[in-house]
């Protein structure tokens, strides 16, 4: 049985496979009616120790959102406190323009991939083109083979390259060493393997860390349940 939420919660949510239900490609996903209004009453109730740690960019996070919470974004690459200041844990990036440019490439001879560029990491989505899975890989795993401070994620139908040194994990203890995260409970939510490190951390540090397929049936609306529940009983 999934927790109850209280003020004494600090609370950490991915957004694509947790709140939100995937779609052939990020920008198509729906933001499912009253969730904004969800997460800003949850904010408010515990002093904005609310925060989105997500794959996504800022500007991503902000636009699904409808307004600038605390965020990890790009995997914790680009922390957002919750004054709105900006930290960036490391100077590396992935997002280097000869592999934009092979990675480009490769998607014009694969029908259906699509690239992503951010900040500090490059995507590729195959979600509409699975076969194109392992291919993608080892286009990937050849652009950064003499790069040791780069490594290769798998994401939910999608690679990814990103520096080495962040993740969610981390995102999650940097917020909980500061206002208004600082002495409060933490519990995470995330759907992918990317989102294991910070139920990891949480764990850790005295909170719990959930996953929607084995805390939730495996469903984003069971999430948004449950946290509209949470608003609705402290309210």
């Amino acid at each position: 049985m999934s927790p109850f939420i209280t003020p004494a919660h600090a609370l950490f949510l991915d957004l694509d496979g947790t709140l939100l239900d995937f779609a052939p490609t990020p920008a198509e996903v729906v933001v499912p009616l009253g969730l904004p209004a969800t997460l800003t009453g949850l904010a408010a109730q515990r002093g904005d120790a609310l925060a989105i740690l997500s794959g996504r960019t800022l500007a991503d996070i902000d636009a699904v959102t409808g307004f600038k919470l605390p965020a990890g974004a790009e995997h914790g690459y680009l922390l957002r406190d919750a004054s709105g200041t900006i930290h960036r844990p490391i100077d590396a990036t992935a997002n280097r323009s000869a592999w934009r440019g092979a990675l480009h490439d490769a998607a014009h001879t694969m029908p259906g991939v699509t690239i992503e560029e951010k900040t500090c990491t490059l995507v590729a989505h195959f979600r509409q083109a699975p076969q194109y899975g392992p291919d993608l890989r080892g286009v990937l795993e050849r652009l950064i083979a003499d790069a040791p401070e780069i490594e290769l994620l798998a994401a939910n139908m999608a690679w990814e390259i990103r520096p080495k040194g962040a993740g969610k994990g981390r995102a999650l203890a940097w917020f909980m060493q500061h206002p208004p995260f600082a002495g409060k409970i933490p519990i995470f939510v995330g759907d992918d393997t990317t989102d294991e490190a910070a139920i990891d951390a949480a764990t850790a540090l005295g909170g719990v860390g959930l996953h929607v397929h084995r805390d939730f049936g495996g469903t984003t609306a069971a999430v948004r349940a449950w946290l509209a529940d949470a608003l609705d009983r402290v309210g």
